[in-house]
Parts: structure tokens; C-alpha cells; sequence
């Protein structure tokens, strides 16, 4: 081959190399909707007062994200009960749950009434018969294990599956998987589950159940905002308490989806709503509410 072939073919592969590296940069970049995914940071130290933790936001307007601490973010833990959505999903489309009015009837023997749980919000609630609304609202344990046993095993294998939810692991025993057990998502993963949610782009799950769920996560209805969301929390982490809030709000014409959760020392921290008031906190700093 002689010196100048060599020279424009070499020039050739140079050219092709650089299209290809440029091609997978926009496809990065921009997504099939021709928007650019942009993902800013914001430092909420102040808000966590120290403590370990993280929280991002996706605005589907400007197909957005923000995030505090970004590698926590990744990080995969206990979904505690924000699996309670799923949960509630999963029943929902199975039928074993007909609609958020469905009341499963109280077991005095397999759950006794504890004399410290009947002071506290909002486990006072738990110890009589529950609709699907009334125990997602106040996140009754017991309700969503015996919903989880009445799925079963394959089917609720199958449709964590179609929902890509975490780690999708149910190895954990068929109804405690979730409670600080063998199932984990990260915040980022938990993001990205509730977009699909909103948007009805989850695998497997009807309109109707998807349109069920929302109603039942409603929390706050304003002029200016409604807030729809669902806590989680449980002694997972080296002794300390993991907390979450993950939901989503929207604001005018505008949505944002949201997940955060924050490890402290004990459960006494969690009072008072804390999570509910550092996610207003963050969106009003954001400017997604006022």
C-alpha cells in the first residue's frame, strides 16, 4: 500500500471512530424525546443537619433531575414501606384487591393490641378491620403481609419483575422481603418507578390500578400544590433508623416526582412529620412550591 492510501485510510477509520463517539454522547444526551436529560446538584447539608442520607427530584417539564449527595443516591436499601405502593399495585391488578375500599378483617390473635403502639400515630389505627385506603394511609404492617400472602409468591416474583422494582429480590420470605429485608432500591431507582407510575408506563399494571394508587397516596390538596406520597421506615441499617418519603407533586401545570431518605439514630427523630416538612422544605428551595 502506498503512503497516501495509507494516510486517507487511516483518516477514514479516524473520522468513523470520532462519529461513532459523537453519536453515543447524543444518545445520551438526548433521549428519543429530543429533550436533554439534565441533572443538576444542591447541597441540603443544612437540611440533614449531618446527618447520612440523600433526595433527588424529576421535573417532567424540563425532563430534569436534581440530587443531594449523588453516590447515596445510588445506593440500594430497604424499601420499607414505600413498597406499600407496589404492594398496593400488585394487589390491585391481581384482583385480589378490588378497589381501595377492600377491608381485610382484623386477627386479634395473630396481631395483639399493644398497650405503647395504642398511644402512637399511627399505629393506634392498625388494630382493627382496614381498608386498602385506611392501611396505606396509616401504613399498616400487618394488612399489606396478609395482601402479600394472598398474592403469593410466583405472582408477586412476576410482577416485581415487570416493574423492574430494585434488586427484585423476594427471597426474604413472601411477606416481610420488604422490611428491612431482601428487596432494595436505590433513591435514583425509586425516581424512576414513580416516573413510570405518573406517567402510566408501568409493565403489567392497568390504568384503573394505577389511577386507584394515586388516589390512595394523596396527602395534601392546596390552591397552589397537591402532594401525593408515602413514608417508610425501619431499624436497617447498623442499628440506625432508615427513613424515606418518596411521591410526587404537582404544581400548576407541572409535576415533579421525588424520593429521599435520611438514616438517624432512632425512631424519636422521625416525629412531627420531619420527612414531609424537609421534602416541602426542598421543593419550596427549588421553587417547585411556594
Amino acid at each position: 500500500m502506498c503512503p497516501a492510501s495509507f494516510s486517507i485510510r487511516h483518516a477514514i477509520i479516524k473520522d468513523i471512530d470520532m462519529l461513532k463517539n459523537l453519536i453515543i454522547i447524543c444518545f445520551f444526551l438526548f433521549p428519543a424525546n429530543g429533550i436533554a436529560q439534565v441533572m443538576d446538584t444542591i447541597d441540603l447539608r443544612p437540611l440533614y443537619h449531618g446527618r447520612m442520607g440523600g433526595f433527588s427530584v424529576y421535573q417532567f417539564k424540563t425532563d430534569s433531575y436534581v440530587r443531594y449527595n449523588v453516590d447515596h443516591c445510588r445506593k440500594r436499601l430497604s424499601p420499607c414501606s414505600t413498597f406499600k405502593i407496589p404492594n398496593s399495585l400488585i394487589g390491585l391488578e391481581t384482583g385480589i384487591v378490588p378497589d381501595s375500599g377492600f377491608v381485610i378483617q382484623y386477627d386479634s390473635l395473630m396481631h395483639p393490641r399493644d398497650a405503647e403502639m395504642l398511644k402512637l400515630e399511627p399505629f393506634k389505627h392498625w388494630f382493627q378491620d382496614l381498608s386498602l385506603k385506611m392501611a396505606f394511609q396509616y401504613s399498616c404492617v400487618w394488612y399489606y403481609q396478609e395482601l402479600a400472602r394472598r398474592i403469593g409468591h410466583e405472582r408477586m416474583a412476576k410482577y416485581v419483575g415487570l416493574l423492574e422494582y430494585g434488586n427484585r429480590d423476594i427471597s426474604g420470605g413472601d411477606d416481610t422481603f420488604w422490611l428491612c429485608g431482601s428487596i432494595q432500591i436505590s433513591i435514583n431507582e425509586q425516581i424512576e418507578f414513580l416516573k413510570k407510575l405518573y406517567s402510566h408506563r408501568l409493565n403489567g399494571i392497568s390504568d384503573k390500578s394505577v389511577n386507584t394508587v394515586k388516589d390512595i397516596m394523596l396527602v395534601e390538596s392546596t390552591p397552589q400544590y397537591t402532594l401525593y406520597g408515602k413514608s417508610g421506615s425501619g431499624d436497617c441499617v447498623d442499628g440506625k433508623w432508615l427513613a424515606w418519603y418518596v411521591g410526587f407533586v404537582e404544581a400548576g401545570p407541572e409535576t415533579s416526582v421525588f424520593a429521599m431518605n435520611i438514616i438517624v439514630d432512632n425512631f424519636d427523630e422521625l416525629k412531627n412529620n420531619f420527612r414531609i416538612e424537609l421534602t416541602k422544605n426542598v421543593l419550596k428551595e427549588l421553587k417547585i412550591i411556594n
